[in-house]
């Protein structure tokens, strides 16, 4: 089995030999969600324990890579062996979603707003990417950078397309913040 995207590859002649697990797989995928729950509960070391061996056995389980991203930069700050990491599971587990959005929140988080533009602007094309977050995404971008009536355009599209009543919410919010900022940079109230 080839594990060149971080998914199986298979190449048999047999359609139905595609369909047999692969233990190797199997077991990336164990210990990949144990981790996972060991992240959720706090249990750091352990974890990233589980998502070093994931990676020891198979060096393109790209899921690992991104969560290894993550502990690296919300937990040790260490932003640029985080980079590595949410590179690496983008390349290795392109399907996985995940990855591009927390690469997302990390170059946010970093203010490389001239990256992250142009990473929006890649992932916004990815089939079943969460539109809503991307929206939101570039909507904290552009408030970020003052540009509030960009930012006021990118909340209403993502409030548009979410079927997500807590995000909606969240979208209304950013709206009416924009709004406010509006008013104080422009008190006559034209805008």
């Amino acid at each position: 089995m080839d594990f060149s995207n971080g998914q199986g590859n298979y190449n048999s002649q047999n359609p139905l030999d595609n369909l047999v697990p692969d233990r190797a797989e199997l077991e990336c995928e164990e210990l990949f969600a144990q981790a996972d729950r060991m992240l959720n509960e706090g249990i750091i070391l352990e974890a990233v324990d589980k998502l070093s061996q994931i990676v020891k056995r198979n060096p393109r389980f790209g899921k690992a890579y991104n969560h290894l991203g993550w502990v690296y930069e919300t937990k040790y700050k260490n932003y640029e062996r985080a980079e590595e990491y949410y590179k690496a599971a983008m390349t290795y587990a392109p399907h996985y979603n995940a990855s591009y959005l927390n690469y997302t929140y990390f170059l946010s988080n970093l203010g490389r707003f001239d990256e992250l533009k142009a990473h929006l602007d890649r992932v916004s094309q990815i089939p079943g990417i969460a539109k809503d977050t991307i929206a939101n995404e570039y909507a904290i971008m552009y408030e970020m950078q003052g540009n509030i009536q960009m930012a006021m355009d990118y909340y209403q599209k993502a409030a548009i397309v979410t079927l997500d009543s807590g995000k909606l919410e969240k979208y209304k919010n950013g709206i009416e913040r924009c709004r406010k900022k509006l008013e104080m940079l422009n008190p006559s109230g034209s805008f």
